[in-house]
């Protein structure tokens, strides 16, 4: 275990700092040896911090596997806002974001690592990113309908939902299991876009 300092104390004040070594070490460990061999010993050394610190900051492993994931997620989801914010036209606009997150996603090591990891027992990554989606599915869903109101579109209020629902979910699938390059999905989810939109 980690002797605490009196720097770490005085990160802690803050607790941004330290929260982020400590997912930084979490994720450096995921990437590396598996989430399988993290224990809470061994992310505050990785960290540099006491086990106390750790517990403090990300509570349970299931708590640090959640804060991993929602902050892989916020990252994902800054490349979306952006992507959605930019030009006139919305199957273009679908088709840049869709690209990005692919591309962002296809780079991720933490993300590889995860998906790659053996579905046996103490894996609490990959269920947050399948059979337990639904918050990453709400989370990104907010952020779409939030940046598509600027678009004039044809549609009323159930058929938004629909069709924010099913791209979320299409890129989220090729996001988990690519089907092709993020340049050709993007084109073929910007087709279905332009469809349904037509």
């Amino acid at each position: 275990m980690a002797a605490m300092t009196g720097g770490e104390g005085a990160a802690a004040n803050g607790r941004g700092p330290v929260r982020e070594r400590v997912l930084d070490a979490a994720a450096e460990l995921t990437s590396g040896p598996g989430w399988s061999t993290i224990t809470m010993a061994k992310l505050a050394d990785a960290a540099g911090v006491s086990r106390q610190t750790v517990y403090n900051e990300v509570g349970s492993k299931t708590g640090l596997a959640e804060a991993l994931i929602m902050r892989e997620l916020a990252r994902f989801l800054a490349v979306v806002e952006e992507q959605l914010t930019a030009g006139d036209d919305v199957v273009d606009a679908i088709r840049r974001t869709a690209r990005a997150v692919l591309e962002l996603a296809r780079e991720n090591r933490l993300l590889h690592a995860v998906l790659s990891a053996s579905h046996g027992a103490g894996n609490d990554l990959l269920p947050l990113l399948t059979s337990h989606s639904a918050s990453l599915i709400e989370a990104a869903t907010v952020v779409v309908r939030a940046r598509l109101v600027r678009f004039d579109l044809d549609l009323d209020e159930h058929e938004l939902e629909m069709a924010i629902d099913v791209v979320v979910r299409l890129v989220l699938s090729h996001v988990m299991q690519p089907g092709g390059t993020p340049e050709s999905t993007a084109e073929a989810i910007a087709w279905i876009v332009g469809r349904t939109l037509a």
